[in-house]
């Protein structure tokens, strides 16, 4: 798709918008919020605004593409994770709602918005709130891309970007008259922000706010010409001699006579489907290679045809199970399939709306669909998928929305031959929960209660609407991940999708099918999903092998592709094979080494410190 690069002039989002054009987006133009003239050192919590001055030169005469840019009028004044906006466009967000607004006006082809948040859920959702609002995609290739040392060195090596310091706040690591101006690149090699993170527990990429860059050259990207600072001053807070600013007073531009094209743009999704492969091939090395003769019975069973209504389960605490959900009739005389399952939708959810009139009555707020944690959706076809959806959207809202599966399993598969049946699982109190501070409460409220517990969270909410490297964006209006009193995590149904391709993997070999790597590449998703994970900034997404259950689906061409010459499935074989895979994702975390993009798992990077950098102290 056709993208507006959001970039600061740092590492961060210059790496982000390389990635993007790496995965196959096409960039039309950048943009930038800066801060107003006469409060040039005014710090704000969403842009980096150090070195702003040189950002419009890097954009148009060095990557040279159109370069917008708008004064940051707005403060900070929405601090909360979640934004929502308030209506008097006071906050900066709104800043950025208004460029990109503008944007869009002159370049209507513009699609998606990159931007270079890693860690930050602040930055990333007041992101995919504008974006949202715009009908536009995030794509955010940085988020917990990896560890701060290793993306360190995927910035600098695999960028190819030189950057120097521009901010430092890191006292007594970073001091600004000391390394203000000093090249990103040279403090990497030379171990010193190693020293500082063993030391200090600094982030080597600075994303806990230690420093800001500003980028002189990327190989990959700046085609035109490179940056190069002729005079600069540094400026220090008055109220904190470890803070302080690089203002850049003279610059221009040293412009490049070779233009050399890169093609690596399929570099990483290549890297990862052959490993995905390998360990396919690994996990089913050992199983005997029998042609599975027997005729077993094929032991899928319909569900009965008949009518009933949902069974629902009220459990201690305020736990609800409502499953089978159906349309009371189903509608046959509807001519289109697809308005037929709408018909049938909209049905289920009028029961479902009317059994929550009826759970825990006189709570405030009212059990409502925002209660709701995970869905199962059944679809006769995944062709109603998007008229459906369109409709779930409008039952279920897309702020804090539950986890979801959905999965098509043919017509005549479900009861009485609907097109549609749900179950889904809700949490008393857990939508005000999620929606509210806590302040003014009934104090014999169960809601109130649930705040006043201070040994775990009600609920908690993942919800990630950027495309990334790190698991699949959803697609449509639910979560990733749903973690119930800090403990039960429903995580929402997983495919084969490639994170930052939003592609199905493919096999690298002939050997392996591609229901294999698809099923390896799912396992893969949901760890990464379990490592972004936290409770208060406590880790606890737990680890695959902590999973009380799963199921996995076989599309109808997975299985056609494994008939043999009597035109039957060798179910034992199938599953064989899908056990040894799923058996090996669990025992290796699906390729995943949880807590490493936190960095609450030891750093494998060696540390090669020179002490003549430092004086007695250590600094």
């Amino acid at each position: 798709m056709k993208f507006v690069a959001l970039l600061s002039g740092g590492k961060d989002s210059i790496y982000s918008t390389l990635k993007a054009i790496q995965n196959g987006h096409e960039l039309v133009c950048c943009a930038h919020l800066a801060p107003m003239q006469q409060n040039t050192e005014e710090e704000s919590y969403m842009y980096q605004t150090a070195g702003s001055e040189v950002v419009k030169t890097q954009v148009e005469e060095c990557i040279g593409v159109p370069f917008y840019m708008r004064e940051i009028h707005g403060q900070s004044k929405i601090k909360s994770l979640v934004y929502e906006n308030d209506g008097d466009g006071s906050d900066e967000v709104e800043d950025l709602y208004i460029l990109l607004e503008q944007i869009k006006v002159n370049h209507p082809e513009v699609e998606g918005v990159s931007s270079g948040a890693i860690l930050s859920t602040y930055q990333r959702t007041r992101i995919e709130h504008v974006c949202s609002r715009l009908n536009l995609t995030s794509l955010s290739y940085m988020w917990r891309f990896s560890s701060q040392r290793s993306l360190l060195d995927s910035i600098l090596d695999d960028g190819g970007i030189e950057a120097i310091l521009v901010r430092v706040a890191c006292p007594p690591g970073l001091m600004p008259y000391r390394h203000l101006g000093k090249s990103l690149r040279e403090l990497r090699d030379l171990g010193v922000l190693d020293h500082l993170k063993d030391k200090w527990g600094m982030h080597p990429a600075g994303e806990g706010g230690e420093y800001e860059t500003m980028v002189l050259d990327c190989s990959k990207l700046f085609k035109r010409g490179r940056l190069v600072i002729d005079e600069s001053e540094v400026i220090c807070d008055e109220n904190d001699d470890g803070v302080g600013i690089l203002k850049i007073i003279n610059w221009r531009v040293e412009k490049k006579s070779n233009i050399e094209e890169s093609n690596n743009g399929e570099r990483t999704i290549i890297c990862g489907r052959k490993q995905i492969t390998e360990r396919v091939q690994e996990a089913t090395s050992s199983l005997p290679n029998t042609s599975d003769g027997d005729q077993a019975e094929n032991s899928t069973m319909r569900f009965l045809k008949s009518m009933h209504a949902p069974n629902v389960q009220i459990m201690r605490g305020g736990l609800c199970h409502v499953s089978a959900l159906l349309s009371p009739v189903s509608c046959n005389d509807v001519t289109n399939e697809a308005d037929a399952a709408v018909q049938e939708f909209l049905a289920v959810t009028q029961t479902l709306q009317h059994l929550l009139a009826y759970l825990f009555v006189g709570d405030l707020p009212q059990t409502s669909s925002y209660d709701i944690l995970y869905v199962h959706l059944y679809l006769s076809e995944m062709a109603h998928f998007t008229k459906i959806n369109q409709h779930y959207v409008q039952f279920f809202g897309t702020h804090l929305p539950p986890s979801r599966a959905c999965v098509a399993v043919g017509r005549g598969a479900l009861p009485g031959g609907r097109r549609v049946m749900m179950d889904c699982t809700l949490q008393r109190g857990s939508g005000g929960y999620l929606r509210s501070d806590g302040d003014s409460l009934d104090s014999d409220s169960f809601l109130n209660q649930s705040f006043q517990n201070k040994h775990h969270l009600l609920r908690k909410c993942l919800h990630v609407q950027s495309i990334s490297h790190w698991a699949p964006v959803c697609i449509g209006p639910y979560s990733q991940a749903n973690t119930l009193r800090s403990a039960v995590v429903f995580l929402a149904g997983m495919i084969g999708l490639v994170p930052e391709s939003m592609m199905l993997i493919e096999p690298e070999s002939s050997e392996v099918s591609s229901w294999e790597v698809e099923l390896c590449q799912s396992w893969k998703n949901a760890a990464a999903v379990l490592d972004g994970l936290d409770d208060g900034g406590r880790l606890m997404g737990g680890q695959l092998e902590d999973s009380l259950g799963a199921l996995v689906y076989f599309s109808q061409t997975a299985l056609e592709s494994l008939l043999d010459d009597k035109g039957s499935v060798p179910w034992k074989r199938l599953w064989s094979r899908a056990d040894s895979i799923s058996r090996e994702s669990l025992s290796c975390n699906g390729g995943i080494v949880m807590g490493s993009v936190d960095g609450t798992a030891p750093d494998a990077q060696p540390s090669n410190v020179d002490p003549s950098l430092y004086d007695e102290d250590g600094v």
